[in-house]
């Protein structure tokens, strides 16, 4: 009886642990994006390393986006939680309306065939202002 209980234990523990989602690292949630897209020299520095091939002189919080962009892309943001969705969503809605040229380039950059573009807009909503 007892080896079944700690059968049962076990299964739940692990069926416990495939099922708790896994999300991207929550510390950037707070970050006001629109402070940064409101400073020009700010958001030209963060434009500048996302289009950038390395990193140096490049933010953290832009070093980390660099790092799970590809997944979020291709997964189309499968790991972000609904509290990075929601800011997701509100960030490019804001740098569409108030950098429109800085976003069309930063869109072509990370996605130049637009072939994850019909699916982020299912999620996201659309892409443009």
């Amino acid at each position: 009886m007892k080896s079944i209980i700690v059968v049962f234990t076990v299964f739940a523990i692990v069926f416990a642990q495939e099922s708790t989602p896994e999300y991207y690292t929550g510390k950037w949630n707070d970050l006001n994006t629109h402070d940064i897209v409101d400073n020009a020299r700010l958001f030209k520095k963060y434009k500048q390393c996302i289009m950038a091939e390395t990193n140096t002189g490049c933010p953290q919080e832009v070093i980390e986006l660099k790092k799970v962009l590809p997944e979020a892309l291709e997964t189309v943001c499968s790991k972000c939680s609904p509290v990075q969705v929601e800011k997701i969503r509100d960030t490019l809605k804001y740098v569409c309306e108030k950098r429109k040229t800085d976003f069309d380039d930063i869109l072509k950059h990370i996605d130049p065939e637009g072939t994850h573009r019909p699916k982020f807009e299912e999620k996201f909503g659309t892409l443009g202002c």
